[in-house]
């Protein structure tokens, strides 16, 4: 396919970086996003060492290291603050490279570089496919062109998890990723400097309550002092995407369209931005991309489902096994996705 027409639905994560990937090939994109402030708001992200490659990658590796916070260890806590697991990142990463926590917002403007002036604010109609050679579904969970391609897809699975996130001030740890693991409830405290933090809180719940703050009023310090000062709160359902065919015709689905699961190993970023650059080097055999992609992606989903199973484990035994096998088990998940995409 010489020069082909390109059009990219979503100016996310999983878009901003194709239209990059293709560009790196001289390929130029069209890109659609029907959010008409993409860049307002948001709270933060974790980006594991594959998603900064990916980013490097792109180009970009210096400017997400200059933005964002680099984690050089992750610990697992009980619901009381006694350790389950606490190990240095480069153990679970094989030092392939940094792992950062950023506000989402930049990584938005990082990945919006040189791009602004390409994005159309649109919502996709199937008649907006016509004149192009490829169209990229890269508009998330509630994706319009799955729904136009794969019309027999199953809907956004709920997982039963309910979540909140915030970023909140007062969290003197740095360069720290921690848990806590209660019974049906988590609380993440991802460092970001300066004393901040970015906040995920969950529970294992089919309908939210009346207010989720009291549901961690028997963890520790800082938890308590986090919660209790946060503001600007994003409540969400965890929803579980996943497809065994990503392409049809002259479509093809990345990101979060095409998969989409609890964030459990925090692979949503990085396996988007892994299937753009893919992407990119597959231009026009989407096949081959498939290929590549849905056994990565597949793993992912297989290792998140796990995780829940265990995290629902009652305490006393999850917590045993935490403690005894917890670091190999935890260092295996990740195993597979040292390799490059």
């Amino acid at each position: 396919m010489t020069d082909p027409r390109v059009l990219i639905v979503g100016a996310g994560i999983a878009g901003l970086g194709a239209a990059h990937a293709l560009r790196a090939k001289g390929i130029r994109a069209d890109l659609f996003e029907r959010n008409p402030r993409p860049d307002g708001g948001g709270t933060g992200i974790y980006l594991p060492a594959n998603a900064v490659r990916a980013l490097t990658t792109l180009g970009f590796g210096d400017a997400i290291r200059a933005a964002g916070h680099e984690i050089h260890r992750v610990r697992l806590l009980d619901h009381r603050g006694r350790p389950l697991i606490d190990l240095p990142i480069d153990d679970v990463w094989g030092g392939i490279g940094p792992s950062v926590a950023v506000r989402h917002a930049d990584l938005r403007r990082i990945l919006r570089t040189g791009l602004a002036a390409d994005v159309l604010v649109k919502t996709f109609v199937s008649d907006d496919a016509a004149p192009y050679d490829l169209v990229i579904g890269a508009d998330g969970v509630r994706s319009a062109v799955r729904e136009w391609v794969f019309p027999d897809a199953a809907p956004p699975r709920p997982v039963g998890e309910l979540a909140w996130r915030f970023i909140a001030d007062g969290y003197p740890e740095e360069h720290l990723w921690c848990t806590w693991q209660g019974n049906g409830r988590t609380f993440l405290a991802l460092s970001l400097g300066g004393g901040q933090a970015y906040c995920y809180a969950d529970l294992t719940a089919a309908s939210p309550p009346a207010d989720w703050r009291p549901l961690f009023d028997d963890f520790p310090e800082p938890v308590r002092r986090l919660v209790a000062g946060a503001t600007d709160v994003h409540e969400g359902t965890i929803e579980e995407v996943f497809l065994d065919s990503v392409t049809r015709g002259k479509s093809v689905l990345i990101g979060d369209a095409a998969h989409a699961y609890s964030p459990n190993m925090a692979q949503g970023a990085a396996l988007a931005l892994e299937d753009a650059i893919v992407l990119a080097d597959h231009v026009p055999d989407l096949e081959g991309y498939a290929r590549r992609r849905i056994p990565r992606a597949r793993w992912v989903r297989d290792q998140t489902r796990r995780r829940d199973r265990a995290r629902h484990l009652p305490p006393l035994v999850r917590d045993t096994v935490l403690r005894t096998v917890g670091p190999r088990l935890f260092k295996a998940a990740f195993r597979p996705l040292l390799d490059p995409p």
